[in-house]
């Protein structure tokens, strides 16, 4: 249940959208609710071929359990969660994403066709941004979680960008999957204000979350996400015990429309050169 996610009882499902709908239907919708949430709409025998190769570098590295399959993701006993920015994360990381498979990903043809309906250009002309992004989440490590916060602070360039988020496997909520505020996007861009020391990003906005309504789900493979740069999200908590959560995050927009120099980066490095004088800088 959504509710014993952080136990509270403001979690609903995500609404469903048909990739075969109208683009008129489809805009409209991510309008009303800062998203689209789509049923399998990569295939699955992509999306585990992608965790097959993500996993073996994991394994190499030492993170997984070697008595067990690759693709179960068990942690093996007694490595401590790392994160990004930790030491021994960058380096797999680097590795991960120099894989032909990861880096290709998001140029599926059924993600570039919602991203072109979005954009309301050919699919064929959408601009997927060089900085491919993955997560790799341990479980016990509940403070790394990712914080609200909108895709814009990082992304800027051009407002109408748009994420998608895809894990690369099955992600019940308890494995940890992304939250959307629904219709948050509508209230533009709001300041980052909020320190969450350790949390990946380490800033986000202050969300009272006694009130605050958020849309999530269990992901089955294959199943995408697509929200607007203002949308407000945060990741949930992997609260299983020794399993990881390995994830992509990738954003499409307009070629001609503005785009910020780091998003033509690999992601380790502008995250990098995302230092705190950046982010103090960063201002509507």
């Amino acid at each position: 249940m959504l509710e014993a996610v952080e136990k509270q009882k403001n979690y609903y499902p995500f609404f469903e959208s048909d990739p075969k709908a109208s683009a008129a239907d489809l805009r409209n919708q991510l309008q009303d609710n800062s998203y689209l949430f789509f049923r399998g709409l990569v295939a699955p025998e992509k999306i585990l071929q992608v965790r097959r190769a993500v996993l073996e570098v994991c394994m190499e590295a030492g993170w997984l359990d070697p008595v067990t399959d690759v693709m179960d993701a068990i942690v093996r006993p007694g490595v401590k969660p790392t994160s990004e920015g930790k030491p021994g994360y960058a380096a797999v990381y680097r590795k991960v994403l120099q894989l032909p498979l990861f880096h290709d990903f998001p140029n599926d043809p059924n993600l570039l066709a919602i991203a072109g309906i979005l954009l309301d250009i050919p699919a064929q002309e959408v601009l997927v941004h060089p900085r491919r992004i993955g997560r790799i989440t341990f479980p016990n490590n509940k403070g790394a979680t990712t914080p609200p916060h909108q895709d814009f602070y990082y992304i800027r360039g051009s407002v109408d960008t748009y994420s998608c988020w895809i894990p690369l496997g099955e992600c019940p909520v308890e494995l940890g999957g992304l939250a959307i505020m629904p219709g948050s996007h509508r209230g533009g861009y709001r300041e980052h204000t909020a320190n969450f020391p350790g949390a990946v990003g380490g800033v986000g906005l202050p969300v009272d979350e006694t009130t605050a309504v958020w849309h999530s789900t269990d992901f089955g493979l294959g199943d995408a996400l697509f929200f607007h740069s203002y949308s407000i999200h945060k990741a949930l908590p992997n609260l299983t015990a020794n399993r990881l959560r390995i994830s992509t995050d990738n954003r499409y927009q307009r070629p001609q429309d503005k785009i910020e120099p780091d998003a033509l980066l690999p992601h380790i490095v502008a995250d990098e050169k995302f230092d705190k004088k950046t982010r103090a800088a960063r201002k509507n």
